[in-house]
């Protein structure tokens, strides 16, 4: 089996990849898993003609190593394979992107543990997933 796990770099998000991991168990074979990180776009669309494309591009990549850094940490010390992509875009179209073009067979996340009431109001990137999708999607709180 495939699994998209899409990180945000949350303490809620590692928690549910290591609930994840711990369900590894269920499976006959060890789970192919890649971890998934969305930059969101600058909201600046003058950014890059501002400051360049160089510095720009080093901003997304810090700001994404930085958020894949824990997730990195727990896989590797509980010695489980796992690959590494990297986006940036509307976090929820591209999460279902790359699940849909990787052949993977499901997505799994974190959610923030917001209200219905916050979800709707605010939108939330797990529910945008759950919209968008027509691969399962595993929501770990």
């Amino acid at each position: 089996m495939k699994i998209l796990f899409a990180v945000d770099g949350s303490p809620q998000s590692l928690s549910a990849l290591e609930t994840l991991v711990k369900s590894f168990a269920y499976f006959r074979d060890i789970p192919a898993l890649t971890l998934l990180y969305v930059h969101p776009p600058l909201p600046y669309k003058g950014a890059v003609a501002t400051v360049g494309r160089d510095v720009v591009e080093r901003y997304y990549d810090e700001e994404t190593e930085a958020a894949l850094a824990g997730a990195r940490e727990a896989l590797t010390a509980g010695g489980i394979p796992f690959e590494v992509d990297k986006s940036v875009g509307n976090p929820a179209e591209e999460i279902v992107k790359k699940a849909e073009g990787g052949k993977f067979q499901m997505i799994a996340m974190g959610t923030r543990g917001h209200t219905a009431l916050a979800n709707l109001v605010m939108g939330s990137v797990a529910t945008g997933v759950v919209a968008r999708s027509r691969l399962p999607v595993l929501l770990l709180k």
